[in-house]
C-alpha cells in the first residue's frame, strides 16, 4: 500500500509539472503573436524623423515668441540707460573733509542697566 501511494504522489507531481510547462509555452507563443500584431498595426501610425523635428521646432518657436519681445525691450532699456548722462557728478578730490587734524575729547557716559521688577 505505501508503494502505491508513493507512485501516485510521484505521478501527480510529474503530471502537474508537464501541464505547467505546456501552459507556459502556450502563453509565451500567444504573447509573441500579440506583440507582433501590435507592432505591425502601430508601425503605420508612427512619425518620421523629419515630422518629429518639425513638431519640436514649432513648439520651441511658440515658447520663445514671448521671450524674444521681452529681450528686445531689455536691450532698448539698456541702450537708453547707457546713452543718458550719468546721474552722479564726478568726484572732486578738493572737496574732501580732512578730519585728521581735529582731536575730540569725549568722556564715557555711564548708562544704568534696567533691572527686572
Amino acid at each position: 500500500m505505501p508503494e502505491e501511494v508513493l507512485i501516485l504522489f510521484v505521478m501527480t507531481i510529474l503530471s502537474v509539472s508537464v501541464l505547467t510547462l505546456v501552459k507556459m509555452v502556450l502563453s509565451h507563443r500567444k504573447s509573441g503573436r500579440e506583440a507582433k500584431s501590435v507592432s505591425s498595426t502601430s508601425g503605420s501610425g508612427s512619425l518620421t524623423t523629419s515630422e518629429l523635428e518639425g513638431m519640436m521646432r514649432r513648439a520651441v518657436e511658440q515658447s520663445i515668441t514671448g521671450l524674444s519681445g521681452k529681450i528686445e525691450d531689455l536691450e532698448l532699456e539698456i541702450a537708453r540707460l547707457t546713452s543718458e548722462k550719468p546721474q552722479l557728478a564726478a568726484h572732486n578730490a578738493d572737496s574732501r573733509l580732512v578730519l585728521d587734524d581735529e582731536v575730540v575729547d569725549v568722556e564715557p557716559i555711564n548708562v544704568r542697566r534696567k533691572t527686572r521688577a
